[in-house]
């Protein structure tokens, strides 16, 4: 089976080929944040430690209109350690759902130790997100700079009109849409001929598919989505879209010599009558 040469499959293959290696590099990368030399520092929420927290065990919140905070920090290195304030994060697929930032003008000589005692006012959380979503407490530099990172699972105990439910629905519906128009044009036999054409027609399809299984997983607390499951349910759903759409031995009516033509299913074509 021959492979296309047309400037669309090539840009076609280029893409998948790239997304592909973003993705796998994703993974693979160690964290990009490390801790500042000699730092020692831990969080709590609403008196929990963070590093009790766990995907099985996440931090509920949603219930209250404020999160209390308590931030230890220790500075057993060699410098002076500056934070300007201190962020928690949710984000899902790169974008931030929720984020709630607190300024602290924190200045910290090596060798000392300080504690600070903060609520947060998370009174719109419910409406911001719901079900189970990674989160981050970030610690910000004077130059706004991440200074360290801890990474943790939530619950929020949100409704499913949230910004995040409603997201989700939103690419239910899109897809929804996809679907039924890949559908119908299986059925009036109006995909193009050419294999990777057609897969590259799937491939919308599939994406949409795995995210809505990993916001739907999210929603209903079944999967916190990081990076480490949303990445591979896209490459899963999109990737065997592309595979059946590429596999399918369905296809228009697309004339001898068309731009869209399959040249190696022609050939095969061609060698019968002979």
């Amino acid at each position: 089976m021959g492979l296309p040469t047309g400037s669309g499959d090539t840009r076609v293959r280029r893409l998948l080929v790239v997304s592909v290696a973003m993705a796998l590099m994703v993974l693979l990368a160690p964290p990009a944040v490390a801790d500042p030399p000699g730092l020692v520092w831990s969080v709590s929420i609403d008196d929990r430690d963070l590093g009790s927290v766990s995907r099985n065990d996440p931090l509920l919140l949603g219930t209250s209109d404020s999160a209390r905070v308590r931030l230890s920090l220790d500075n057993r290195g060699p410098s002076e350690l500056l934070v300007r304030s201190i962020r928690i994060e949710g984000r899902v697929i790169g974008m931030a759902f929720f984020s709630y930032t607190t300024r602290l003008d924190i200045v910290l000589p090596p060798g000392e130790r300080t504690e600070r005692r903060f609520d947060v006012d998370i009174s719109d959380l419910s409406s911001q997100a719901t079900g189970l979503l990674p989160t981050s407490v970030i610690m910000i530099s004077p130059e706004r700079e991440t200074l360290a990172k801890r990474d943790f699972a939530v619950d929020v105990q949100g409704s499913v009109v949230s910004v995040y439910g409603t997201f989700g629905l939103i690419m239910a519906g899109i897809t929804a849409v996809v679907l039924a128009g890949l559908l119908l044009a299986i059925w009036r036999r109006e995909l193009p001929a050419n294999r990777w054409r057609r897969a590259a027609r799937f491939l919308p399809a599939g994406l949409g598919i795995g995210l809505v299984v990993t916001f739907t997983l999210s929603a209903t607390r079944l999967l916190v989505p990081s990076a480490v499951w949303w990445l591979p349910l896209l490459l899963l759903f999109g990737g065997g879209a592309f595979v059946i759409g590429y596999l399918l031995p369905v296809g228009s009516g697309d004339p001898p010599g068309s731009p869209n033509a399959d040249t190696s299913e022609l050939g095969a074509a061609d060698r019968v009558v002979r």
